[in-house]
């Protein structure tokens, strides 16, 4: 019989994540400068390294739960169903795709490497191993509080995307903005993440369409923005959360109904 995860917040379980964390961010690192990689064109050497996280994150959690690849998988959150994430952002982002289709004129920016990068293998990417990887075993197997699991896997989302503030100097503004936007995106897909039953599907579906139509329309180099183009982006959020909540009671007075026809029975 196939091993199940450890014992949620037991040490074995602590140490265990803190040291497979630390080493797959370590070979993250290494497979970047692998000799290999530098034959590749940069484009496509930043979308292989993107997809050898994925990899590495599922390898990882087969090595501290001991598990086969499709268990790993699902710890992972990615054997939930794909069809609610799309169908959760396609609704929640409506207010990002038509503001930003009129800001445009209607005009498409169209970059089949650029949409490829920032709304497919990024989104992706990124989600599994913030989210699905870091977050999630922080927070269901390692056993942290939701303030300190979100902290520690802000820290690197909101570091590796420093490099948008480049377009702006690096000034300090906007550099501390990059990094309060991208640390609030840090805690809201780990929010949603958790409030789906840990489908890692919806942050992946939100993360993907709230960085294509700001792609497609060409709104901004980095992810500050101006006054209309945040406004569209909150109002994204506010409908995520309602959503959300929304999901959240339904889920309960699903289970309060299943428990009475238990006792019932």
């Amino acid at each position: 019989m196939e091993a199940s995860p450890a014992q949620p917040g037991s040490l074995r379980t602590r140490v265990a994540v803190v040291v497979a964390t630390v080493a797959l961010f370590m070979a993250i690192d290494n497979v970047r400068r692998f000799p290999g990689m530098t034959l590749l064109p940069s484009a496509v050497r930043v979308l292989v390294w993107k997809l050898v996280q994925v990899a590495l994150c599922v390898v990882s959690v087969m090595a501290v739960h001991r598990l086969r690849p499709a268990r790993a998988v699902a710890e992972l959150g990615l054997d939930r169903p794909v069809q609610t994430g799309l169908r959760f952002a396609l609704l929640a982002t409506a207010p990002m795709l038509f503001v930003y289709a009129i800001m445009a004129g209607f005009a498409i920016h169209f970059s089949f490497m650029a949409i490829l990068r920032t709304a497919l293998v990024a989104p992706l990417s990124e989600e599994v191993l913030y989210r699905g990887y870091l977050f999630g075993q922080l927070r269901r197997r390692a056993g942290l509080p939701m303030w300190l699991a979100v902290a520690v896997s802000a820290a690197p989302f909101a570091w590796g995307h420093l490099y948008q503030a480049e377009p702006h100097g690096f000034r300090v503004g906007e550099t501390l903005g990059v990094l309060a936007v991208t640390a609030f995106g840090a805690w809201f897909f780990a929010w949603l993440f958790e409030r789906w039953g840990w489908n890692s599907w919806i942050p992946i579906a939100m993360h993907a369409l709230m960085n294509l139509w700001w792609e497609l329309f060409a709104v901004d180099e980095s992810a500050l923005g101006g006054w209309l183009a945040n406004g569209a982006r909150l109002a994204t959020i506010g409908i995520a959360i309602v959503l959300t909540l929304r999901h959240a009671k339904r889920q309960a007075r699903r289970g309060d109904g299943d428990r009475a026809r238990s006792v019932a029975h």
